[in-house]
């Protein structure tokens, strides 16, 4: 055997290795770089919030494109059930939405003159619609803090009855509390 022959074939083979793994490297190296471009806009609320009966004598006010509603001056006397209905849930969508109206906080737990909170919704054929969410102070009880998953069909506009019960040695100087609620559309 001829060593130049033995050499020059592993010399080569060795090369071709060599090129091999510098691609290999090479490729396995190399950087990509990758897109994303979108247009974004705004379309219509398919659920709002609308004024009701009682709107202004709860001092209502509609925000962000009536998808947020609040009361500053939503209140009861002592010893007597004060019922409201500020606002309607509004389905101005084309689909029928599951929605689910829960409380996200209150501050009434320990409020000792408070018997209860109720918020109730109720269909156009007036049906009571889920249950009712019902916050009792702890001394008085568990409270509900959920309506429920409901159906809310195409065009279809609720009521959301409010009512407010304090006892009679409730107090305009030391009584109040505050809610949040939250509407969970899908």
């Amino acid at each position: 055997m001829n060593m130049k022959k033995i050499r020059s074939k592993k010399a080569l083979k060795f090369l071709g290795l060599l090129i091999s793994a510098m691609v290999i490297a090479s490729v396995s190296a190399a950087t990509y770089n990758m897109f994303m471009n979108a247009a974004v806009g705004v379309e219509a609320a398919e659920m709002s919030f609308v004024a009701s009966t009682d709107f202004d004598d709860c001092g209502g006010t509609l925000l962000d494109n009536n998808q947020k509603v609040e009361f500053s001056t939503m209140n009861g006397q002592p010893g007597v059930e004060a019922i409201y209905y500020p606002v309607n849930i509004t389905n101005g969508a084309t689909a029928n939405h599951t929605i689910e109206l829960m409380v996200d906080t209150w501050t009434g737990a320990g409020e000792d003159n408070l018997y209860n909170m109720t918020v109730t919704m109720f269909s156009a054929g007036g049906s009571q619609e889920g249950a009712s969410i019902v916050l009792r102070p702890t001394a008085r009880g568990t409270s509900v803090t959920t309506s429920g998953s409901v159906f809310i069909d195409i065009s279809e506009t609720w009521d959301v009855r409010w009512t407010v019960y304090w006892n009679g040695s409730a107090t305009v100087a030391t009584d109040s509390f505050n809610v949040y609620l939250l509407l969970v559309i899908s």
